[in-house]
């Protein structure tokens, strides 16, 4: 989009609509920049009078020392008036582009970056608003400066040469002056500048759980709060700034009155002459000083105006539709009530499906987001919650997220919630009310995504959600870890939840599948499919080559190590993610199949240090001794990483021979190594089966030897033939 009109009326047109609302406050300004001109005409004027008579005269004198005072204290006002003016209009303009971002139909097309579409929010901005106060404290009354010292000047005649050279040092010395003495006022307001577009940053990066988690109001309430702390350090740095020029004016102003009382005092209307001259020759300096700068501001306003009207002015239409056409038709498949798993063919994103499923059937119901993802509006379909795969990214606490979107939830609920999700560690070690980092760098993703989930069952618990959707989020990736977490959300008030599926035992254990192509969506159970659809039976036969992965380091038997393999999720990292950190629990083990990853632990000293850097056929995340403990060290992708992740769940079952048993026997097993003995009444509660299935499965695993019964409890026989290398994990893992 090119503009021809860069004329300055055509910029103060555009910006009038954020001027507008502080109109009275603007002509009261302009009204005293007035009285300063007509100070500054009238003072020269009444200096030559007085030194041209050569004797006192009181009723002129006091005349000058008010215009003196009058211009100092109408003029503070006025730079401070100004300069409001210009950050409150700023902060109407910012929240607009905010609003807009959030909401617009499309940003996707217009050769906007993330980056490019930041620095409209924070830089541009800036610049327009700086061109409106820069006209108002110094172009404008800068050029009527110029025209009237000139036209005044013109009648006198003056020696002047060495009176502006002193004028000109003692400007640059001000100048110095002022740059020490504003550094911290303004250092204030970069951090604050900085706040802002750190919201904007990761509001254009979570596009997905934003809608799905309804986040907007919060982030709207969020972005205006430090849009208003900007203005508020804004406004301190202008009262430094004025309070600064004031006295650099007093200064200059007090020295005029010295030359003015020692000209009466010695006498001669030569020197009035001269007194007259430099403050004339002075009006004219100042005044065409502050043009270059004012005339630079209005060229970068001119050309931020044009880059934020790419996103204020962009295009409504075609690509939102032709977007929406290409997506599958899931119009007449409502989710059912209960648990539901959501297949996707290969190339499909599933969190795109997910949406679709809940989404609004008319095109007003969307946006694209600037990556070109449909995503809902604002308001539409609240009471279904999306926990997408894409991490939070908002630097803010647990406290805040949770209660900003479930208001009321005390700390005893979260810290329910977070045990339940397997965040309790964060309470212990981070804290709930610590903000856990830029872009949720304080956070590995896995604890991010668990954390979006605990926002969408404290909502749920108070009756506000009646759909939840569940995209491939890594918890739900090893089957009998996602056993637990998919109790634990049925156990919270929700009617229907929809969770995507990477694994057919997923699948086969939730109460329907919907299986979406490119083009339909399909409605059945698990074993409907595998027999009605040979696209959907042939999706899970394909598995990543296991080649990459030796088991083998970790002393696994060979009988074990073939049925593992199964059990393995891969993982990507982007450079700079947190795969892990110190403090969580050691539940899985890492290995490197591309990319790199160091590992970083705090040495005696505090300092927190690399102490490796491994790459592809490595391994990290050594499980510990015992189950409950936590890691020593934080591994971090030093650039792009896939890793595939076998857990200690998925290693206890191997080795038990749980993965060649029937579910009720992987169900009991499970549990039985999570938590230890247990008795039946407390197996048939936890398990979610009928006593009979219990028992049936309980004297299976009794007659292999796979568990044993002392006195009225349950437990696992943890005595095996192995591999030495296998009874010393076999020790660590129990």
């Amino acid at each position: 989009m090119t503009r021809t009109r860069t004329s300055f009326r055509s910029l103060a047109r555009w910006y009038w609509p954020y001027v507008r609302p502080f109109r009275a406050k603007l002509a009261l300004v302009s009204l005293g920049l007035a009285i300063v001109l007509a100070c500054q005409a009238l003072i020269p004027l009444t200096v030559e009078s007085l030194m041209h008579h050569g004797h006192w005269e009181t009723r002129p004198v006091l005349f000058l020392v008010a215009m003196v005072i009058i211009q100092l204290g109408i003029g503070h006002v006025a730079h401070v008036g100004g300069h409001a003016i210009a950050s409150s209009s700023a902060t109407l303009l910012r929240i607009r582009i905010f609003r807009r971002t959030m909401n617009s139909d499309t940003l996707h097309g217009q050769g906007l970056a993330r980056s490019s579409v930041v620095s409209r929010h924070t830089t541009d901005v800036d610049h327009v608003s700086e061109a409106f106060e820069q006209s108002v404290n110094n172009g404008i009354p800068g050029i009527l400066r110029v025209v009237i010292s000139l036209a005044l000047l013109t009648v006198l005649s003056w020696p002047a040469g060495i009176v502006m050279t002193i004028a000109s040092l003692l400007f640059v010395l001000l100048r110095a002056s002022i740059g020490r003495s504003v550094a911290r006022a303004d250092r204030a307001r970069l951090d604050a500048s900085s706040r802002v577009g750190e919201s904007v940053d990761e509001t254009l990066s979570a596009p997905r759980v934003i809608a799905g988690l309804h986040l907007t109001p919060w982030l709207e309430r969020r972005f205006a709060r430090r849009a208003e702390d900007l203005e508020h350090a804004s406004h301190r740095l202008g009262g430094r700034l004025a309070g600064l020029i004031t006295g650099a004016h007093a200064a200059g102003l007090a020295g005029l009155l010295a030359v003015v009382f020692f000209g009466i005092a010695i006498g001669g209307s030569g020197l009035a002459s001269v007194a007259a001259a430099l403050l004339y020759v002075e009006g004219v300096v100042k005044g065409l000083e502050a043009l270059p700068a004012w005339v630079r501001d209005v060229q970068l306003a001119f050309v931020s105006r044009d880059r934020i009207d790419q996103i204020l002015i962009s295009p409504v239409g075609g690509r939102l539709e032709e977007a929406r056409m290409q997506l599958p038709r899931g119009e007449d498949i409502a989710p059912p009530p209960g648990t539901t798993a959501l297949v996707t063919a290969p190339g499909l994103d599933p969190d795109t499906v997910l949406a679709v499923l809940v989404g609004g059937d008319s095109i007003e119901d969307w946006r694209l987001s600037l990556d070109g993802h449909p995503i809902r509006r604002a308001g539409v379909k609240e009471s279904a919650w999306h926990v997408p795969v894409e991490p939070l990214t908002f630097n803010a606490s647990i406290h805040d997220y949770l209660t900003e979107q479930a208001p009321g939830t005390t700390p005893e609920h979260i810290t329910h919630l977070l045990d339940e999700l397997g965040l309790g560690h964060l309470d212990r070690s981070v804290g709930t009310d610590i903000a856990i980092g830029a872009a949720g760098s304080g956070l590995s993703i896995d604890e991010r995504q668990r954390l979006a989930l605990a926002i969408a069952l404290a909502v749920a618990d108070q009756g506000r959600c009646d759909t939840l959707l569940i995209g491939p989020i890594q918890a739900l990736t090893e089957v009998e870890s996602a056993r637990v977490l998919l109790s634990t959300i049925a156990s919270h008030d929700v009617r229907t939840i929809v969770v995507s599926a990477r694994t057919s035992e997923i699948a086969a254990a939730l109460d329907h599948v919907i299986y979406s192509t490119e083009t339909e969506m399909k409605q059945g159970t698990h074993e409907q499919m595998l027999l009605d659809d040979s696209t959907y039976a042939d999706l899970w036969a394909t598995r990543l080559s296991n080649d990459d992965v030796d088991l083998a380091v970790l002393g696994i038997p060979d009988d074990a190590r073939t049925s593992m393999l199964t059990q393995l999720v891969t993982e990507r990292h982007r450079a700079g993610e947190t795969i892990y950190q110190a403090g969580s629990p050691a539940d899985r083990i890492f290995f490197i199949v591309a990319g790199s990853v160091e590992i970083l632990a705090v040495d005696s000293s505090g300092r927190t240090a690399r102490v490796a850097l491994l790459g592809p056929g490595s391994h990290c995340g050594d499980l510990r001794l015992t189950p409950g403990e936590v890691r020593s060290e934080t591994a971090v992708a030093v650039e792009d990483a896939i890793v595939r992740t076998l857990s200690r769940t998925a290693i206890s079952a191997g080795m038990g021979g749980m993965l060649d048993r029937t579910d009720a026997e992987r169900r009991i097993l499970s549990r039985l190594l999570r938590v230890g003995p247990q008795t039946l009444e407390q197996l048939t509660a936890e398990s979610g089966l009928e006593p009979t299935p219990v028992l049936t499965a309980l004297r299976m695993l009794e007659s292999d030897g796979a568990i044993e019964n002392v006195g009225d409890t349950y437990a696992v026989v943890s005595t095996r033939s192995t591999r030495p290398r296998g009874d010393d994990l076999w020790e660590r893992l129990f």
